[in-house]
């Protein structure tokens, strides 16, 4: 397959047509260009291997409906054939982002727990949109994701692999993160396929190490195919895995995962035991799905909570009284709980509750309520309605109230707030 020249023109099947300007990287399938488009400065991947004429098809139709979500860095327009190939256009990847392996190899790092946790809400969100339409991605790996670690915003690269459930285009996946069944060669990727190599981004993202690769990979002086179909297929073991621990991570080369496993809530360990277990391994449906996973990662978040004492961000444990604060060392008593249908949110000074944890609208950033001290006496807290409608509050004696919107409720317990039509929470000490 020709390669293309700086100056050369490319027409795209919608009548128009872009420029190359220089190269911008290359990989196995194909370079990437810097073009300009209609003035502005795109990117153009051209294709250097065979491509089917279904795979051509299925981009033009991917074109054609358009990204799932703005996450998408998202084929835009295909190009006629030219020099006995072609390739899709797409917008350049901003400033300021990076790599998954650049997190991993700590050339890069979050600005904080909240930021990362935003990252991973924001991959669970894309990928259910996605899956939604009927659609599976195939292939995801490390190299698939931009992230900018000062405010979370990711961006997701290469979906010209993107096709229906269970139809393939060629490419199934990338070795330790496929699903086991797609390494044993007896399934097709789909949506099922996609949520284990979800888990897997996830797993790296929070703990900076494979989920399979520990002492049983080092235990080999060299990866052949069979020995990876072991470690990655059906015989794979997580390396956490609560009830066979041949696989733990080794000291002194696994750190990271050895010192930040222990530091999440216990949701979060059991959601990767779940979704890890030999059970989920041999049974995709056992796997846990991307809307199973934002609702784990929201209740993380709202565990992520300020210390009282020193202003410091900690998790706390609601299943004990109190929980000492690793910065400060002293004791954060259990406060009052929002409990909520799926979610229970410790209301701590600073504490902000989302909509899609209030209603079923699936927005996880949009914040409608929020607890604030009371600027008289600091030891009272309130919370603050900031959901542009008003709350139905019910008190232990069955007197109901109104809170209008910016309006600010006490925190006591056995108080029963309406937010929606959807959902109604109590608060319990």
């Amino acid at each position: 397959m020709a390669e293309l020249t700086i100056g050369t023109q490319v027409k795209l099947r919608n009548g128009t047509s872009c420029r190359i300007k220089k190269e911008l990287g290359r990989g196995g399938q194909g370079i990437v260009y810097l073009v300009d488009y209609n003035g502005k400065d795109y990117a153009l991947k051209w294709y250097i291997i065979s491509c089917s004429e279904a795979f051509y098809e299925n981009l033009e139709r991917n074109v054609k409906k358009g990204a799932p979500s703005s996450n998408f860095l998202w084929p835009e327009a295909v190009t006629e054939y030219q020099n006995g190939s072609f390739g899709y256009l797409m917008k350049l990847r901003p400033e300021g982002y990076e790599e998954v392996g650049a997190f991993m190899l700590a050339k890069a790092k979050f600005s904080d727990v909240n930021c990362l946790l935003k990252a991973c809400l924001e991959i669970c969100t894309a990928f259910q949109k996605l899956h939604i339409i009927g659609l599976s991605y195939q292939d995801m790996n490390d190299g698939n994701f931009f992230i900018n670690p000062k405010t979370g915003d990711v961006l997701i690269c290469d979906n010209d692999n993107v096709a229906p459930n269970g139809v393939n285009m060629g490419i199934v996946g990338k070795s330790g993160y496929m699903a086991p069944e797609i390494v044993e060669k007896e399934s097709m990727p789909n949506r099922y396929t996609d949520y284990f190599s979800l888990s897997v981004i996830l797993f790296i993202l929070l703990h900076l190490n494979r989920p399979f690769e520990g002492a049983k990979t080092l235990s080999y002086p060299c990866i052949t195919e069979e020995i990876d179909k072991k470690l990655f297929g059906k015989e794979c073991v997580f390396i956490l895995d609560p009830n066979n621990d041949s696989n733990r991570p080794v000291r002194g080369v696994h750190t990271n995962v050895i010192r930040r496993w222990p530091l999440f809530p216990s949701i979060l360990r059991n959601a990767f035991i779940k979704t890890f277990s030999r059970e989920a391994i041999l049974t995709p449906t056992k796997r846990l799905m991307d809307r199973e996973w934002q609702d784990v990662l929201v209740q993380v978040r709202s565990l992520y909570v300020k210390c009282p004492h020193c202003g410091k961000y900690i998790f706390i444990n609601l299943d004990k009284d109190a929980t000492v604060c690793s910065e400060c060392g002293k004791s954060i008593i259990k406060p009052a709980v929002l409990k909520l249908n799926k979610y229970m949110i410790p209301l701590l000074p600073g504490q902000k509750i989302y909509q899609a944890q209030t209603s079923t609208e699936n927005d996880y950033n949009k914040v409608v309520a929020e607890v604030v001290r009371n600027p008289k006496d600091p030891n009272k807290w309130g919370m603050r309605n900031l959901s542009g409608q008003a709350w139905r509050v019910t008190v232990p004696s069955g007197e109901i109230k109104g809170v209008d919107n910016n309006g600010v409720m006490p925190i006591i317990p056995g108080l029963s707030i309406r937010f929606t039509k959807d959902e109604t929470g109590e608060i319990i000490k």
